[in-house]
């Protein structure tokens, strides 16, 4: 009912009335009854009808279509349809029988493709009302109201705002006719029109009349810049009656100089600070410029004189408004709009966009800057410079290497170069990548019998990172009251889940989120809203099934996902059920979902949600839909230092493709027992180097110790350096993790061994995919070198030497599951002594990593580091069947060549890493982890 009562109101105001004898039904077009091709224009005006007669010059008027139609109103001799107005007929060539408008004050009945003229008077204006008769139409049919419409263009009362004046002192173009213009003095003041000679348009931007190209009209003779784009130029030619003109275009970022005529750079003038002061503008000399810094950032203003006055240097840096001379308009591009972006506001060199060290210089062509050669040791455009990389057995930066006998990233004598990496190993023996030293004596604490120089040997001393020389201990535990951050309560782990130095042992609120343990759902990671999904009495956070009540948050396969949701239908071998995948059918172990859509990026043909797709997306995983990219160089701006948007410099960032992951990790570790029933000493991890570096410490039965980090493509390289001396078993690291039952392992086994079963020396890798998980018979087929059925799949196995103590090991992997293929290395010192070859298996398409013993003691596993790396090694690539030649090459996939031609090693995997500095981890279950850090706790 509302909208009938809409309509009604409609159809009161249109209520019929006679008007100069005429009767008008409503706004509209009627036909005169009376006299054949004559109508009525009735229009509204005054609370009552504004009437015009007119005639459709010898035409019936066809009430129903409302136009002048085709049929004569007598016969043909006795009508002329001569034309009396050629000039308007072409408006009407698409549109042969209708009511045009020609100008603001031109109508136009255009009747067989002629054209028919009518001057709208008054405050009446030429508008087209065609757009409203449907709508009329409708409403009249809907309350069965038999009414007409305006059927193309009228003469209307003060429509349309086009033609009106709207502003003062201004100069408008006609809507209709673009040759034509009209002036207004005042708002409301009746336009006064005007005509631009045949050939010209108007332009409101100049306000002048212009030809077709958009060039202003030839008042005198020489070569003029157009204001409106000033890297096009014309030539003005007198002639004894009108003017020759010629246009002419500068090429790249040049200008029009109407000073010297020629096109020039203006940015080779254009002013740019760089030092404080007040500077003249040399572009226009009515200008300047103030120059200062603020926050380390040089600040440019532009001021203007006022009119008639011009900016005067009295000295470098200082100066005053003053009375203009002749020469004011006497400044290059004096009649050109610059565009704000044609050149930099400021010399983009202050914002150092070159390498450090290298030399920046201002330039007047995009971007503005060039840089020079990179430094000594490094390569790349003088913007990005990458270090040359020191051959496994040195150590060192940017080509300055020396010989590194532990493999642990630090040299053996002090090299001249600034890094880190470039200091004396201060245990030269020992691994140890973190280079902790707790007493700064300059001897590392791995080497370091009292490492806090307390008197007491650390391996009995209960604080040996914290000088304590009178070992107390209240509550006995082991660690002295010092260095025990729960002193009164006995833990000996040390637990401190928030790394607020206040063990968990005696925190009330463990995970610092407002929420004490007793009423926290997730006592070990803050959630303060405490959202509990399906109400099993486990926040979501820490919810294994958020979305199905599992209070015991039971995970027998130890994948994460509880098996109250765990179907364990993987279609697409990533490791995660199909239930919660994001791409069920493309593998993406990582899950990654950049614009957090639900759909992973691996099927989401837009990532960053920015209207650009993938496959042109100059920034793939930043929204920047204006796809801007200054250097050209095909990486957009919003993405050329930080890819995946972490707000880490890809130049530090282990994963430039995704944000979860920058740096290596192995503090946050899921201990995994691979026959729990055992009743032999579980593994204790101690953690150091950020994570970087972990050590297995007692003898156990086989397990693995797994980090965070989902990895796809991935490098992942290590040392591996065994203490003891008395056994001769498995030591080893595992990639593409997804359950306890389904992961690859490399195990290297020092001697043979016939226990349970035929334990061969060197290394093995394998695939397992056990059917029954952790328990004897996953133990037995991991000590097997051999294959197992359902259990394990041997698919390499190099048994040329065993491990030796005391000496250190570098590991390298390539893991490229989107073409099934894995590549080994092993070195001892400066020498390959092992090289799998290419390996093809694609039964896990990703997955975590980790570190795997199995009897074996005393390990460190040290300057470990993972990066994700979807480019193929070229010696990878090498090998390669052409099948998967032919899938690297469709992809896109680059190759690289990872070896030193010098040394034969591989160059490209030990880019020393300075890793970033999180919030401190300490062990949360047994099997016992802590982390060691580098500085004691005050």
């Amino acid at each position: 009912m509302a909208f009938l009562s809409t309509v009604f109101t409609i159809f009161l105001v249109l209520t019929p009335g006679a008007i100069y004898g005429y009767e008008c039904p409503g706004e509209g077009r009627f036909p005169d009854t009376s006299t054949c091709g004559v109508f009525i224009d009735c229009v509204t005006k005054d609370r009552g009808f504004s009437v015009t007669k007119d005639n459709c010059n010898g035409f019936a008027y066809n009430a129903t279509s409302r136009t002048c139609s085709t049929e004569l109103c007598a016969s043909r001799h006795e009508r002329s349809i001569t034309n009396e107005y050629p000039p308007f007929s072409q408006i009407c060539e698409n549109q042969p029988n209708r009511f045009m408008c020609a100008s603001c004050k031109t109508l136009v009945h255009c009747v067989k493709g002629q054209a028919f003229v009518r001057q709208c008077t008054g405050n009446s204006y030429c508008t087209d009302k065609h757009g409203l008769e449907v709508l009329y139409a409708t409403l009249m049919n809907l309350m069965s109201v038999c009414a007409a419409w305006l059927g193309g263009a009228v003469c209307y009362p003060d429509e349309p705002d086009e033609c009106l004046c709207l502003k003062p002192n201004e100069f408008r173009v006609d809507p209709y006719d673009p040759q034509r213009f009209f002036s207004c003095e005042n708002v409301g003041s009746r336009p006064e029109s005007y005509k631009c000679p045949d050939g010209k348009n108007f332009d409101e931007g100049s306000a002048q009349c212009v030809n077709q190209a958009g060039f202003p009209e030839c008042v005198k003779s020489g070569t003029f810049a157009n204001p409106q784009n000033c890297g096009e130029y014309y030539s003005c030619i007198t002639l004894r009656h009108g003017w020759v003109q010629k246009f002419y275009m500068c090429s790249g970022n040049h200008l029009f100089n109407e000073r010297t005529k020629s096109c020039e750079d203006p940015c080779t003038l254009k002013f740019v600070c760089q030092q404080e002061g007040r500077f003249p503008d040399p572009l226009n000399m009515q200008h300047y410029f103030e120059c200062f810094m603020e926050f380390g950032q040089m600040v440019q203003l532009r001021y203007q004189c006022p009119h008639g006055y011009m900016w005067s240097e009295e000295s470098f840096g200082t100066g005053k408004c003053v009375e203009a001379t002749e020469e004011y308009a006497d400044y290059p591009f004096a009649h050109c709009d610059i565009p704000d972006d044609h050149c930099p506001d400021t010399d983009p060199c202050l914002q150092n966009p070159c390498f450090t060290g290298v030399a920046c210089t201002f330039t007047s062509i995009a971007p503005f800057y060039t840089c020079g050669p990179c430094p000594a040791g490094y390569v790349g455009d003088g913007e990005t410079c990458n270090a040359l990389q020191c051959a496994v057995g040195f150590a060192g930066i940017g080509g300055d290497c020396a010989p590194d006998s532990d493999l642990d990233g630090y040299p053996d004598t002090e090299l001249g170069c600034s890094s880190k990496y470039c200091r004396r190993d201060n245990c030269i023996n020992r691994p140890n990548s973190g280079q902790e030293d707790a007493d700064g004596d300059g001897l590392g604490d791995a080497c370091d019998l009292d490492a806090d120089g307390d008197g007491f040997n650390s391996n009995s001393d209960n604080c040996p990172l914290i000088a304590n020389p009178q070992q107390q201990d209240t509550d006995s535990d082991g660690q002295g009251d010092v260095c025990d951050n729960c002193p009164a309560v006995p833990n000996p782990s040390q637990r401190d889940v928030d790394g607020d130095q206040v063990g968990d042992a005696c925190d009330d609120d463990l995970d610092n989120d407002g929420s004490l343990n007793a009423a926290d759902n997730c006592p070990s990671l803050a959630n303060s809203n405490q959202v509990d999904a399906d109400g099993d009495g486990i926040g979501d956070v820490c919810d294994n099934c958020p979305l199905h009540p599992n209070p015991g948050q039971e995970d027998g396969d130890q994948d994460l996902l509880g098996d109250a949701c765990d179907s364990n239908a993987d279609s697409d071998g990533d490791g995660v059920d199909n239930d919660v995948d994001n791409c069920p059918s493309v593998a993406n172990s990582n899950q990654l979902d950049v614009d957090g859509d639900g759909s992973g990026d691996a099927c989401d043909a837009d990532s960053d949600n920015d209207g650009v797709d993938d496959t042109i997306d100059n920034c793939v995983m930043i929204p920047n839909p204006g796809q801007m990219d200054s250097n050209g160089d095909g990486l957009g701006d919003a993405c050329i230092t930080d890819f995946d948007g972490d707000k880490i410099d890809d130049l530090d960032d282990n994963c430039i493709k995704n944000p979860n992951v920058h740096a290596t990790d192995f503090r946050q570790l899921q201990m995994v027992a691979l026959e729990p029933q055992s009743a032999s000493a579980p593994p204790v991890w101690v953690i150091y180097d950020d994570g970087a570096e972990i050590h297995q410490i007692v003898n156990s039965d086989p397990a693995l110790a797994v980090g965070d980090h989902v990895m796809i493509d991935v490098d992942f390289d290590g040392t591996f350096f065994i203490e003891d001396t008395s056994d001769d078993d498995f030591v080893g690291f595992v990639f593409g993790y997804q359950s306890n039952a389904r992961f690859y392992v490399v195990a290297w086994k020092k001697s043979p061994q016939n226990w349970f079963a035929n334990a061969e020396r060197g290394v093995t890798l394998k695939v397992v995919d056990s059917a029954t998980g952790p328990g004897p018979a996953l133990r037995d087929a991991l000590w097997l070198t051999g294959s197992t059925p359902n259990q394990a799949t041997l698919l390499w196995h190099d048994g040329s030497i065993g491990w030796t103590p005391n000496v250190a090991y570098r590991w390298q992997l390539h893991h490229r599951p989107t073409i099934g293929t894995i590549r080994f290395y092993l070195y001892q010192g400066t020498n390959l002594v092992m090289d799998s070859g290419n390996i093809y298996d694609d039964t896990l398409q990703g997955g975590r990593l980790g570190l795997y013993c199995f009897s074996q003691e005393e390990i460190i596993w040290s300057n470990v580091k993972y990066t994700c790396e979807d480019s193929v090694p070229q010696a990878m690539f090498d090998d390669l069947p052409q099948h998967l030649k032919d899938v690297v090459n469709a992809s896109g996939i680059g190759t690289k060549s990872l070896f030193n031609s010098e040394s034969g090693s591989l160059d490209g995997h030990l880019a020393q890493y300075e890793p970033g500095h999180p919030k401190s981890y300490a062990s949360n279950s047994a099997p016992s982890m802590r982390w060691v850090p580098k500085k004691p706790c005050n």
